[in-house]
């Protein structure tokens, strides 16, 4: 009797082992929670990591597959020493002012101890460019003016004449200055500013090399592509200005005190401010103030030179 209970419960120890042969619980390592829940973590975030740097390598794709675009256009607006007329369809009265050809001596540039203002002078021209450039001559001052080429019709060809004649420096401000347009992408930026450099160097023979954003570059339009836009005008040669002081004269309606006021009120914070002005066909309070606001620079001990000196 004792011999068959001892042999009954051997059978059960041994069917138990079996059962639990049978469902892999003896001799498989388990995994304890934590490290089952650790381990499907990590699984995702390594599916997740994957995913992140395939976006990243598509986006950067595509980005370099769209720098490569614009980088391929106007092979022929590249700031260059000596650079030649381009070879294009001009009428007859451009022809003429060809001869006015003004290179900029780069060797009289002012010293770094003295104090020099910049008169930069935007969104011409005009007829009011006309009175400018007579107090400019007045007083034998050179400025720089950031033109909107789409204005530069054969009726202001003796207006640039007479500009370049001066030793004024023409700079690039836009060719439509809408705002939505130009800042729409970089190739808008660059078709808008090719179209304003070629009428440009068409009509006065001279390669312009410095620009401004309308807006200043700053501006809230230009913020989405305005990093891509600096390192491809940069690549290109091309530098752009903006300005310390400005006159406020195209916002409101300005009077030549407070145009007067806003130039001169913080100029003497500054050794070599920049100051914007405009010389568009609704900125005649800005000729009007014009002399005073230089009688008055001359007096705090400055002079004048224009951007490309700065």
């Amino acid at each position: 009797m004792g011999e068959k209970r001892i042999i009954l419960i051997l059978v059960i120890i041994l069917l138990l082992i079996m059962g639990k042969l049978f469902k892999g619980e003896i001799f498989e390592p388990t995994m304890q929670p934590e490290t089952i829940e650790n381990s499907a973590i990590e699984k995702e975030e390594t599916k997740t990591g994957t995913k992140q740097e395939e976006t990243v390598k598509k986006e950067d794709s595509a980005e370099i597959s769209h720098k490569e675009d614009y980088m391929e256009l106007y092979p022929d607006m590249y700031v260059q020493k000596n650079a030649k007329i381009p070879l294009a369809a001009l009428d007859e009265n451009v022809l003429d002012y060809r001869k006015y050809n003004f290179r900029y001596p780069m060797s009289d540039r002012v010293s770094n101890d003295k104090k020099v203002v910049y008169l930069t002078f935007d969104d011409g021209p005009s007829d009011n460019t006309y009175e400018v450039l007579k107090i400019l001559k007045k007083y034998n001052i050179k400025a720089t003016f950031f033109v909107i080429a789409g204005e530069v019709t054969p009726d202001h060809y003796d207006l640039i004449k007479e500009m370049i004649a001066q030793g004024h420096v023409m700079g690039i401000h836009t060719y439509s200055h809408n705002y939505k347009k130009i800042y729409a992408s970089v190739k808008d930026y660059l078709d808008d500013f090719y179209l304003a450099y070629k009428r440009m160097y068409e009509v006065t023979g001279v390669q312009p090399t410095v620009f401004r954003f309308p807006g200043g570059s700053h501006n809230k339009y230009l913020k989405g592509i305005r990093k891509q836009v600096l390192e491809e005008m940069n690549r290109r040669g091309f530098v752009y200005y903006d300005w310390q002081l400005s006159a406020e004269d195209s916002i409101g309606k300005p009077s030549c005190a407070t145009i007067t006021r806003n130039v001169l009120k913080d100029l003497k914070k500054y050794k070599k401010p920049i100051i914007l002005l405009h010389d568009s066909k609704s900125n005649k309070r800005t000729v009007q103030s014009l002399d005073n606001i230089i009688k008055t620079i001359i007096d705090e001990g400055y002079t004048f030179d224009t951007v490309d000196k700065r």
